[in-house]
């Protein structure tokens, strides 16, 4: 490999929101981004080995902020193909402690070709919508935090709300009281770790958001309250719209106790997001990963929706800023990802449409050429394939699942 990289002449979104550059070039080394800029000002004297992107838009690999992804081996081929798919970090929620294996497995070596991943546990109250660590009452929620942060999570996981997929359950039932998520937010904060929460109704959502949980997930029965009191506490909100689109409820037409609620919740869940869009809200891209193979392919899902989004009304740079900068703000990690900004990690893609003007002809995996992850070429398609080298011989097949 060589020492440096040079991604000539591609249209740049560097994830920001600023305007694109229309001919630039990104400078990596050692992993890290070293200079951005137009090709004019940045090519002459950079010894590296160049990737011509012309014609092809340059863009920070996305980042899936609500995963389900665990220890288990089948993860590994998921992370491989959501990778090939331009998404270079995966935020699981339910990663837990086999999960935390193998995000370490990733980040050393070990295991390579897979996207990166950060590791979530959850910590719910008995009977909870969500289950690993049960805990009930706010002491006994900060010990099992405490135990959580010693095991290596990158952040914590709870539950406010009931949601769609138990027979048992509807949305509306309440999971942890204000007193404990006021517990957990606390606990969490002391060890520096964010806290993401599943919820849809209130009371949930309004003891979330007085609590400071800092992402809101979901709410696909958020109502104007909860869309102000997030804004005004300055929080994430993660809509997950992907979860109440028809493609979603269409896939699960044999689980009505599902789809009932989800039918109930569309229009209300869209409603919810184009006010907290209005209003300023820190909208964050999820969508409960990888989805059920009956409708979504492996890393299909998160670009869905950042259309989704657009749809809310969300212009498609605001859409690709939530799945880039803004997932990286929500978890900690804007100091290392999500922007192409010198001293950042090296995780971008090339890509043959143009996201801000056909966001959906990126369901189709061709559109992905090359995939950099911390600065390695990880996947390049056909023509790419036959100039640059990568570093392990890639599968024959295009990801799909």
């Amino acid at each position: 490999m060589a020492e440096a990289i040079t991604v000539l002449h591609g249209r740049l979104i560097d994830g920001t929101g600023a305007e694109p550059v229309e001919d630039s070039a990104v400078v990596v080394r050692d992993g890290l981004i070293e200079a951005v800029g137009r090709a004019d000002e940045l090519a002459p004297g950079v010894e590296a080995e160049v990737i011509d992107a012309t014609g092809r838009t340059v863009m920070p690999g996305l980042i899936e902020g609500h995963a389900h992804v665990s220890g288990k081996h089948e993860s590994q081929r998921r992370l491989r193909l959501t990778l090939q798919r331009g998404i270079t970090t995966v935020c699981s929620v339910s990663a837990n402690t086999g999960g935390i294996a193998l995000r370490d497995a990733i980040d050393s070596g070990d295991v390579r070709g897979c996207a990166r991943l950060l590791a979530g546990c959850i910590v719910s109250p008995t009977n909870g919508h969500v289950r690993f660590r049960d805990a009930d009452g706010p002491w006994e929620v900060r010990k099992a935090v405490r135990e959580m942060v010693q095991a290596g999570a990158d952040f914590i996981k709870t539950a406010a709300s009931g949601g769609f997929w138990g027979k048992n359950e509807v949305c509306a039932m309440r999971n942890y009281t204000y007193e404990e998520l006021a517990a957990l937010a606390d606990e969490a904060h002391a060890w520096f770790r964010p806290v993401v929460v599943h919820c849809h109704t209130q009371p949930g959502l309004g003891n979330c958001i007085r609590a400071g949980i800092d992402q809101i997930h979901h709410g696909a029965f958020i109502d104007e309250e909860a869309v102000h009191g997030i804004q005004e506490r300055g929080l994430h909100y993660m809509p997950t719209l992907s979860v109440t689109c028809q493609r979603n409820i269409d896939a699960l037409s044999d689980q009505p106790w599902q789809t009932r609620e989800m039918t109930q919740a569309q229009p209300v869940h869209r409603e919810g997001v184009r006010l907290a869009h209005e209003i300023g809200v820190k909208l964050a891209v999820g969508t409960d990963y990888p989805g059920t193979p009956k409708t979504w392919k492996i890393g299909d899902r998160t670009w869905w929706e950042l259309w989704e989004l657009v749809q809310c009304g969300l212009s498609p740079m605001e859409a690709i800023v939530a799945a880039t900068r803004t997932n990286a703000e929500a978890y900690g990690r804007l100091d290392e990802l999500g922007t192409l900004e010198p001293g950042k990690r090296a995780d971008l893609i090339v890509t043959s449409a143009d996201p801000l003007a056909d966001l959906p002809a990126f369901q189709h995996a061709e559109s992905i050429s090359l995939v950099i992850k911390d600065g390695v070429v990880e996947f390049a398609d056909e023509q790419y394939r036959q100039h640059y080298r990568i570093r392990e011989p890639q599968p024959p097949d295009r990801p799909q699942d």
